[in-house]
């Protein structure tokens, strides 16, 4: 089973590179549900909408990916492909425009209180995203049992200019009873289904593009140092560091050495809300300093990982000859 995962399963950044490749754009047809729990409605989409169409899902939780893929491979379902990131973050940087036939989110968390206001999917730049990859005509449906979030969506989704509010329905049949629709209906709560259609004959942001791969990918320094022993006591400095600007921030946790002399240090970068935690690989020449990130970690280049590489380069720009 755990084979047919490396087919279906992919990191932001693995999907962000394939997103304008023959996988993306041999399906006429893409459906997209964003936080898709343990697979029930994605796999449900896979089955009724057919083989010509590609049923993406993006999730932040990886024991929830790990049971969608699952349901995937026991139900033999090859259409669909599941991604592992911040769906505000890969619908602004890496969803091809008007690419997108329909977008669900059902039952998102709606983080009620105010100083968490920033972490709901419908904040920041999501109507701008929204309007941007969905197709004229395209749909975006949200179900939520909580209604002051249905309208608070509308007010928000409806005032981007290209987007139209269509219905706000309250309790209507859904085409499958997920466990929490099953949950929120055995406690008595109403159930709220929104409807936003972008309007027909617009194409999104006229300025609203997704970066292309290499401009997400490409991410090195290397700097030129005098004594590598002094730069290698530099670096230990690094640790507890922090920074921020704007609605990213960043810090740096722990440094670890390799017998060789070269370092890995644990970064956590955070992008309104969107964490991400990785290491710079700090290589130590005769001559010069190489810093890179590291593949294994898969991070999307938020401005927050930027903001982090320029704070080791700045930090160790004092050697320099």
């Amino acid at each position: 089973m755990y084979e047919s995962f490396q087919d279906t399963c992919l990191t932001a950044r693995q999907f962000c590179l394939e997103a304008e490749g023959s996988f993306f754009k041999e399906y006429p047809k893409k459906v997209l549900e964003i936080g898709f729990g343990n697979g029930d409605f994605l796999v449900h989409l896979a089955q009724t909408l057919g083989k010509d169409t590609l049923i993406l899902g993006l999730e932040v939780s990886a024991v929830c990916v790990l049971k969608a893929a699952k349901r995937i491979s026991i139900g033999k379902i090859g259409n669909a492909r599941l991604v592992l990131g911040d769906a505000r973050t890969i619908l602004e940087k890496c969803v091809p425009p008007s690419s997108l036939d329909r977008i669900y989110m059902n039952f998102p968390c709606p983080w009620p209180k105010n100083r968490h206001a920033f972490r709901r999917v419908t904040e920041g730049k999501f109507p701008e995203s929204l309007s941007r990859v969905l197709i004229p005509g395209g749909k975006f449906f949200l179900v939520t049992d909580e209604e002051w979030y249905a309208m608070e969506a509308r007010e928000k989704l409806s005032s981007a200019p290209n987007l139209e509010f269509l219905s706000l329905e309250v309790d209507p049949p859904l085409e499958l009873k997920t466990k929490y629709a099953s949950k929120w209906k055995a406690m008595g709560k109403n159930i709220y289904r929104l409807t936003i259609q972008k309007r027909s004959g617009t194409w999104g942001f006229r300025d609203s593009q997704p970066k292309k791969p290499e401009e997400i990918m490409a991410m090195h320094l290397k700097l030129s140092i005098i004594d590598p022993s002094q730069a290698r006591q530099r670096t230990e400095e690094l640790i507890g560091a922090t920074g921020a600007e704007e609605a990213s921030h960043w810090s740096f946790k722990a440094l670890y050495w390799s017998s060789d002399g070269h370092a890995l240090l644990k970064t956590i970068t955070s992008d309104e809300g969107f964490e991400q935690t990785f290491f710079f690989r700090i290589v130590f020449l005769e001559k010069e300093c190489l810093v890179k990130l590291e593949d294994a970690g898969a991070p999307l280049h938020t401005p927050a990982v930027r903001l982090a590489m320029e704070a080791v380069g700045r930090h160790l720009s004092s050697l320099t000859c």
